[in-house]
């Protein structure tokens, strides 16, 4: 498996749901990122990242509420969004990368 870094360096479209294990939508979240990995396959990035493992990536993305979702292409941050989130308004965030 790439390593997170590798990953949002891709030429296509990344969304990475930042997780904590600890925090109650977690399991609602992994739903989402199930979804959304059928819809993209072979089109774009869908990540589910537990932060209760590391902080220094937390740290790094400057996570501070959970869930947070940041969208990446090619590296670069191209929006980010906190909180309950549904597929459609999810979709709608990858759909902006292309």
């Amino acid at each position: 498996m790439k390593h997170l870094e590798e990953v949002i360096k891709e030429n296509v479209p990344t969304l990475v749901a930042f997780v904590h294990a600890g925090k109650q939508d977690a399991v609602e979240v992994k739903y989402l990122v199930d979804e959304l990995r059928k819809k993209y396959a072979g089109k774009a990035n869908i990540v589910k990242f537990d932060n209760s493992f590391n902080n220094r990536i937390s740290e790094r993305f400057r996570i501070t509420a959970y869930p947070c979702y940041i969208l990446f292409k090619q590296g670069e941050e191209l929006m980010r969004e906190g909180g309950k989130k549904t597929v459609t308004e999810l979709s709608e965030l990858v759909d902006r990368a292309f």
